[in-house]
């Protein structure tokens, strides 16, 4: 029996054998709860999420370049194929509009060079590459079963669904080159649909300096690169003894059954929109408004059972382009409803309230208006984001 000694202290001289197996159980599952609280103390998770376009990969760069390596020079090399692929694709833009507007090139040489090329490097269709990546997913599950999270992030980031030939740079400087196509980038900002994006715009503008010899990509160069996330990408960055370890998991609208799988230990959830894509309309069903979509996909996840006590980081993207398409393309476009002011504070604001009083009514929800290519205004509002994360865990480590 347990009897008490003069120091208050129980004494196991005569518990059984049982009483004090029962003991040392007790001791050992209390180090792995202090184990276990002392690691959710020095890590968290942030699970990053949103539509395609929303900004979730370029959020990773600028954490990458305020918290991380800040893309050495050997690692800007790396960059390079896919940034003559993005030019590529604005070539190939381009070519395609030359067509509907009827404009011809010069000889009848670049013309036979602009079909090859176009033939080459067609544009990114993301229905194309989605089908690809399911059937891969599909191959591997009938041939291994993935039983955990991890099992899954890793199979998941090793599928390669997107590997374009490298443009030729004599290729592109001849196309850039031609009357026409001049001709038909000045005339981008009249086309009436399938506009250049704003990446596009800005690698044709930098094709001299990207296309010579001794190019290193710069860091808004990497910053505007659009490349498809299709699976499941996981980067770690440590900030004051803090281990985040961030979760980009694929937005397009199929694929988004697999977010589920992620939802366990998450410490936040980061939610990107693509505010610019207010008059835009999914690749995967045009008849379905993007910005409306991730509306949908917020209210879904927000009120999902399983992110009951997750809090959020909401993150309105892409105010630079909304600002300016603001100005000439009505809000109502969107939102049916909207009868307010067309000034970028109304518009903002209406956009704001669409997203959080879909949110349940406990659930906390911090909310950030911005862009994500801008390296100055992204210094300050990480910094605010870490800061709030860090309490986020704080709280949550209280509670465990």
């Amino acid at each position: 029996m347990l009897r008490l000694n003069k120091e208050n202290t129980f004494s196991l001289t005569n518990m059984s054998k049982g009483g004090r197996a029962a003991v040392a159980r007790s001791r050992s599952i209390d180090h792995q709860l202090d184990e276990e609280r002392e690691r959710r103390e020095k890590e968290v998770q942030i699970l990053i999420i949103g539509g395609p376009g929303a900004g979730k990969s370029t959020f990773i760069k600028q954490l990458r370049l305020h918290y991380g390596d800040q893309f050495p020079q050997f690692e800007r090399r790396l960059f390079h194929d896919q940034i003559l692929q993005n030019v590529a694709m604005g070539l190939v833009h381009l070519i395609e509009h030359m067509e509907r507007l009827g404009l011809q090139f010069e000889t009848p040489e670049v013309q036979k060079l602009a079909a090859e090329f176009r033939k080459k490097h067609p544009r990114i269709s993301i229905v194309t590459l989605i089908k690809k990546f399911k059937e891969e997913n599909e191959k591997a599950e009938e041939i291994c079963p993935v039983t955990t999270r991890a099992e899954l992030t890793k199979r998941l980031s090793s599928f390669d669904v997107y590997n374009p030939e490298v443009p030729n740079v004599d290729d592109m400087h001849t196309l850039w080159a031609d009357p026409a196509m001049q001709l038909c980038f000045e005339r981008r900002n009249k086309f009436e649909t399938d506009k250049l994006t704003h990446s596009s715009e800005y690698f044709l503008h930098h094709i001299g300096r990207i296309c010579s010899g001794d190019y290193l990509a710069s860091v808004q160069d990497i910053l505007l690169i659009r490349w498809p996330t299709l699976g499941v990408q996981e980067h770690k960055f440590l900030v004051d003894s803090l281990l985040y370890r961030m979760i980009d998991v694929a937005g397009q609208r199929s694929l988004r059954k697999k977010w589920i799988h992620f939802f366990d230990e998450v410490t936040a959830v980061a939610f990107f929109v693509n505010l610019a894509a207010y008059d835009e309309y999914l690749e995967e069903d045009p008849s379905v408004n993007s910005l409306q979509d991730s509306l949908q996909a917020f209210i879904e996840i927000s009120n999902s059972p399983f992110l009951d006590k997750t809090e959020f980081i909401l993150f309105l993207n892409k105010k630079d382009i909304f600002a300016s398409k603001i100005k000439s393309t009505p809000l109502s476009i969107c939102f049916q409803e909207y009868k307010g002011s067309q000034s970028l504070e109304a518009s903002l604001k209406h956009v704001k309230e669409q997203f959080l009083q879909n949110k349940p009514s406990q659930k906390q929800v911090y909310t950030h208006v911005s862009c994500a290519i801008d390296v100055p205004h992204m210094k300050d509002l990480l910094a605010s984001v870490i800061d709030c994360i860090a309490e986020i865990n704080l709280r949550r480590s209280k509670n465990y």
